[in-house]
């Protein structure tokens, strides 16, 4: 590591080295000729000696603490209290050297001696052929490293667990499959449902593909991570047996809203902790029995720093302290948080690193004005920075700030909700940050008056659904909050429900987007998301934005007066609204009049959210639901309004833009000052350059087609002969004639006509058996060449459909719905009638799989039991 010479540093009060002593007096910056004195040893004896210093006032500026080059592990926080604080006159400063690398560091650097390749035959043969020679061990007992955490049943987060970092990057515990994610083949049991209330404990049982499992040791402790219900809620759940034979595994608890088929994509999970499964290089595996660590290295070990974090604490910790900045520090390899500040007042956190940490990287609950400036914090477990203070009872500003900072992969251990960002309380601000690569949200909000502004957000949301870059809900008294001046690109993927650069959730409402720039941002899913979504919420303002190619600019999913009717009395709302705080008292009336009479609306009362002032560039629609957009104070194109430099990511508007003359009062966007920028806690801020293709205009969303009321048919239904024999052994999506033998013309189904009644081109084809157990059909598809097959929307995408109805003497029962399609996604559910969109439920034992044999091609095969 680089050092400077002694005479060149800053002057200081105290030093920190890794060659000092705690016995020397701390005041020289190294160890003097004669090894008498010098600096310190350790960051706690030189916080105690300016605690000293500073409580006999012999300090007159600014109270120093200088730490020089080197790597400081540490066994317990550096802890400062009240003791430490300093003054606005006299602050204290906690700094790295200038020039010079300084890393604290909870956890133990492993020393390459300590591996040796694996000698245990029994481990040996559990290991991959292909990597068994390369797999090494080291012995963490003798070490002194014993206290190895443990994972518990069922998780969402991080336990407390040490994980392994090779030259500064996390290494992976043993996973399968490597990357990606594994789908689950069919339900076989959901399971109980604890978010519903379901106390029984019922695990979850699902057959898997392939046969990979059927070679895991599950008594040594196996986890999956999955989405097992809905795609914006993942958790780790413990294995409890692995029926091979079968391909079925079981839980060893239920999953938190059961196992089941809650968004349209397929339920999927990677198993973890898989001694099996180390496989590939940057893996490792820790035997907590007999306190072995198996790793995998991705290169040469001899000269690599490997280091495995055991701190259980955040690795600095400020309670109750004023006036005091760190800068420039490097934290890592902790358990819990990097940095923690606890209550006080104006504290700063300036140009420090955060990385490996496996919960939230800077941590600021309480207090005032407290601030974090020019920090990198990545590589973090479940979160990059957290705000909170303000009281919401009377609106009180904590004034928090949040600036100039980049935050990227914030989510390693905690897939959802694990935010580069997290604000609550009242007051804070959050500005001129670079946030990207997460698989879920980005920023989370909530309490009143924050401001989110200057930020460019990109590569959010990328693996989840039902959800948006920045994310606010379930509690309108939450309000007054402001979004404007970001950039947001490349926001969300499309797998079905929908997702959204900016997201007000449950009633959310009273907050403001203004000024931001939206490129390719947001997926409508099932009809309603928008770029800007509102699902059930009102009054909020969208004004002076550009959207450029988003499928739809504006969503809504307004809720009726029935539903707010209901909403009103949920225990939820109620605790919200009117005990935590009073929005039908001031100052939520007097700073929020749209409140008043809020809990008592009328009959009728107009929900709306208001768009004005906004460009529309290129999309395929503009809004849904209960936005209302007038279209002289909104101006859609489907050209280039005059960007600088669209190509190259500029979205600055040319002073002769034809936008300033359609919209004579739109303020043109300080798109130049969003992001980072240099300033003397970051000289050289990191560029990025995105291969922006031209713009072209997006084709129109399909919609949903509208219901045809046709005249009834008239003359004999048709009737099919269906042969009675065994079903096919293997539901595969391929129409073996050797499996159909008897697909003769004679009981081949086919579609004839189209809903209109119109012959139908092109056809379809389909055969039906049944058994002793169930239904079995066979379908061939000829589609037009030109279709998408990858998706699963109904109405949108090919699909078929079978619809059966019990006969019970004349009663009317109610509909079983099953829709299959192209891309092997399965929906079952119930209607009352023809009419009636079905209801989802749970597939249970129903088989389905597709083929696609060509662009203009494919067949399915599907088992629906008679149960």
């Amino acid at each position: 590591m680089k050092t400077q010479s002694a005479s060149s540093l800053p002057a200081a009060d105290f030093y920190v080295a890794t060659n000092g002593n705690n016995t020397w007096s701390g005041t020289l910056p190294e160890p003097n000729k004669a090894g008498t004195d010098g600096p310190f040893a350790t960051l706690t004896r030189a916080r105690d000696a300016l605690r000293s210093k500073r409580r006999r006032g012999a300090i007159e500026k600014t109270g120093v603490v200088m730490v020089r080059s080197g790597y400081y592990s540490l066994s317990e926080p550096l802890f400062l209290d009240a003791h430490d604080s300093g003054t606005p006159r006299i602050p204290m400063l906690y700094r790295a050297c200038p020039g010079e690398t300084v890393i604290l560091s909870g956890g133990v650097t492993l020393p390459p001696e300590a591996f040796s390749p694996v000698r245990d035959e029994a481990i040996r043969d559990r290991l991959d052929a292909t990597v068994r020679n390369r797999v090494l061990q080291a012995d963490l007992t003798a070490l002194g490293i014993t206290r190895l955490g443990s994972f518990p049943i069922k998780f969402r987060g991080a336990p407390k667990a040490p994980e392994l970092f090779y030259n500064d990057k996390p290494m992976q515990l043993a996973r399968w499959p490597d990357s990606g994610w594994a789908t689950i083949a069919h339900i076989i049991d959901t399971g109980a449902c604890p978010r519903q209330g379901d106390t029984s404990q019922k695990p979850g049982v699902f057959e898997y593909h392939g046969d990979r499992p059927s070679h895991w040791r599950v008594d040594d402790g196996i986890w999956l991570r999955g989405y097992y219900c809905y795609d914006w809620y993942a958790e780790a759940i413990k294995v409890r047996a692995i029926d091979a034979p079968h391909r079925r595994i079981t839980f060893d608890a239920p999953a938190q809203y059961s196992l089941r088929q809650g968004n349209p994509s397929p339920r999927r999970y990677y198993a973890l902790n898989v001694l099996e499964e180390l496989t590939r290089p940057g893996e490792y595996y820790i035997d907590r029995k007999q306190g072995r660590l198996f790793f995998l290295p991705p290169g040469d070990i001899e000269a690599a720093r490997i280091v495995l974090s055991t701190l259980d604490g955040p690795v600095v910790l400020l309670k109750d302290t004023a006036n005091i900045t760190l800068r420039g520090f490097t934290v890592e390899a902790t358990l819990a948080d990097g940095i923690d500040i606890r209550g006080g007042s104006d504290n700063r956190i300036e140009a420090c690193e955060i990385r490996n940490v496996r919960a939230v990287g800077i941590s600021v609950s309480g207090g005032e004005r407290h601030r974090v400036e020019a920090c990198d914090v990545h590589d973090t477990g479940t979160g990059g920075i957290t705000l909170s203070g303000g009281n919401r009872k009377t609106l009180t500003p904590a004034g928090h700030e949040a600036v100039n900072n980049h935050v990227w992969r914030f989510s390693r251990n905690q897939l959802t909700y694990a935010n580069a960002f997290l604000i609550s309380g009242v007051g804070n601000r959050v500005a001129h940050n670079l946030i990207h690569d997460a698989p879920h949200q980005a920023i989370g909000i909530s309490g009143n008056d924050h401001i989110f502004e200057y930020n460019i957000v990109h590569h959010v949301c990328t693996e989840t659904d039902d959800c948006g870059a920045y994310y606010k809900g379930r509690n309108p008294s939450c309000r007054g909050n402001i979004v404007r001046y970001n950039f947001w690109h490349h926001i969300g993927s499309p797998m079905g429900h929908g997702n959204a650069a900016v997201y007000f959730d449950d009633g959310d409402g009273g907050d403001t987007v203004f000024g931001n720039v939206f490129f390719r941002c947001g997926d409508p899913g099932k009809g309603s998301f928008g770029t800007v979504f509102s699902h059930g919420g009102h009054d909020i303002l969208a004004e002076n934005n550009i959207f450029v190619e988003c499928k739809r600019a504006l969503g809504s999913a307004p809720w009726n007066d029935k539903r707010w009717a209901a909403a009103l009395q949920w225990k939820l709302w109620k605790t919200r609204l009117l005990q935590e705080v009073d929005i039908t008292k001031p100052p939520y009336t007097t700073h929020y009049p749209e409140l008043v009479g809020f809990m008592t609306p009328a009959p009728g009362q107009p929900r709306i959210n208001i768009a004005r002032n906004n460009v529309i560039v290129m999309g395929a629609d503009v809004k849904s639901g209960n936005w209302q957009v007038d279209p002289s104070e909104n101006w859609i194109t489907n050209r280039d309004p005059g960007f600088v430099d669209a190509a190259r990511g500029d979205f600055r508007l040319r002073s002769d833009s034809e936008v300033f003359r359609r919209l004579p009062h739109f303020t043109p966007i300080p798109f130049e000052k969003i992001g980072l920028y240099a300033d003397a806690l970051r000289p050289h801020p990191p560029t990025e350059a995105w291969p922006y293709e031209p713009l072209a205009p997006l084709p129109p969303l399909v919609q949903k087609p509208k219901t045809t009321t046709l005249p009834p048919k008239t003359g004999p239904r048709p009737v099919f002969a269906v042969p009675r024999r065994t079903k096919p052994k293997v539901i595969d999506g391929i129409i073996d004639p050797a499996e159909w033998a008897d697909a003769r013309p004679a009981h081949t189904m086919l579609l004839a006509q189209d809903v209109s009644g119109r012959q139908a081109k092109p056809t379809s084809r389909a055969w039906l058996v049944a058994d002793a157990e169930g239904l079995t059909i066979a379908v061939d598809n000829t589609v037009d060449p030109h279709s998408d097959l990858k998706g699963n929307q109904w109405g949108g995408d090919d699909a078929l459909e079978i619809s059966l109805r019990p006969d019970q003497g004349g009663k009317s029962q109610p509909i079983a719905v099953v829709r299959g399609y192209p891309n092997g996604f399965l929906r079952f559910g119930l209607a009352a009638n023809g009419k009636q969109e079905p209801a989802s439920a749970e597939p249970g034992p129903i088989r389905y799989k597709a083929r696609i044999l060509a662009p203009d091609h494919w067949t399915a095969e599907i088992f629906i039991p008679y149960t």
